[in-house]
């Protein structure tokens, strides 16, 4: 299986970054690609070939055999490179944060619990002095965000059910995707994207001997956020929690007329679902929810229903209806 490592960084050129990239670099299963999203500011932006260490990270990638790929982030939050790395065509992806170190085996301990059914497996992000895990404290659960996460404490065993999984982690790509609404801080939207490969029936997992040293310093995502952001992206996600545990169906066809009647003609829409739309008369006497465009914005996002982007990344050279069919069919698996 073909895996993609990537780092998501900002404001840490000189401090962690360099100490991530390292980490990624030696591990035991080596990436079968590497890619640095710098979402640095064009204002704080460096050219990372007129810095030494950075230089000395490049050569060893070659020498390893390691390809890599430096890209110049969009500047709109991390999830943005993270969707990227998604749809870059890997079977898996692994990323680590920027103030973050692997240990040698780290990868090579989370394929090991890649089974089939699972979507995805994190291991632990312990700050040392790292804490032994509290007697009693429940497995990651979605509706229990307030108690700590198992992945911050020292134990061992095997691995451990969960419902959501927090930063560093392997996944299988282009099942789901990240939720593109949220801020640029991106609060809860690790949450967000693990919880949606457990509503797509995949395990999740967190195993302990996949560890991951978190040295938190100054700079990151997070750097110079306003408040409000917090708050904004809370409110997202508690809405689609919400509609995402009732198991409804959604078609979001935001296109021309034509591209409606094709929808119609390709998908069979069942009865009870929400079909946002822009021409609700093709609809008619379907026994469905029509909702306009904006409110489908708030309860999913609707980037991922693009028949034309989804068509695009897969070079697609069939007819649309055809691509109808496939998108939905991934969709709603």
């Amino acid at each position: 299986m073909k895996i993609l490592t990537y780092i998501c960084t900002r404001g840490r050129y000189d401090s962690t970054l360099p100490m991530a990239m390292l980490s990624l670099i030696n591990q035991t299963r080596r990436p079968d690609k590497l890619i640095v999203f710098d979402d640095n500011t064009d204002q704080d932006k460096r050219d990372p070939r007129q810095m030494e260490h950075y230089m000395y990270l490049f050569k060893l990638m070659e020498q390893k055999g390691i390809p890599w790929e430096w890209v110049w982030a969009k500047k709109l939050g991390a999830h943005h490179s993270h969707e990227m790395a998604n749809t870059a065509g890997f079977d898996l992806a692994w990323f680590i944060d920027d103030d973050c170190v692997a240990e040698p085996t780290c990868l090579e301990m989370l394929l090991k619990e890649m089974h089939p059914n699972v979507g995805a497996v994190g291991g632990l992000i312990l700050q040392p002095p790292a804490a032994p895990l509290p007697s009693g404290l429940e497995n990651n659960k979605i509706h229990r965000l307030d108690l700590p996460n198992i992945q911050w404490f020292v134990w061992d065993g095997p691995s451990r059910p969960v419902e959501h999984i927090y930063s560093q982690f392997l996944y299988r790509c282009d099942i789901v995707h990240h939720d593109l609404r949220l801020s640029s801080v991106v609060f809860r939207g690790e949450t967000m994207f693990t919880h949606s490969l457990l509503l797509k029936g995949y395990q999740l997992l967190v195993t302990p001997k996949a560890v991951t040293w978190h040295f938190q310093t100054s700079g990151g995502v997070h750097s110079g956020q306003k408040q409000e952001n917090w708050a904004h992206d809370e409110a997202i996600f508690r809405e689609w929690l919400a509609f995402a545990e009732k198991g409804r169906k959604i078609f979001v066809f935001n296109g021309g007329l034509g591209d409606h009647l094709m929808a119609l003609q390709a998908l069979e829409i069942p009865k009870g679902a929400i079909v946002s739309c822009c021409y609700p008369d093709v609809f008619k006497g379907m026994d469905v929810e029509v909702i306009s465009i904006a409110a489908a914005e708030r309860i999913v996002d609707i980037n991922p229903y693009d028949v034309y982007a989804w068509a695009g990344r897969r070079q697609w050279t069939g007819h649309l209806i055809d691509a109808y069919k496939a998108l939905y069919a991934e969709l709603h698996r």
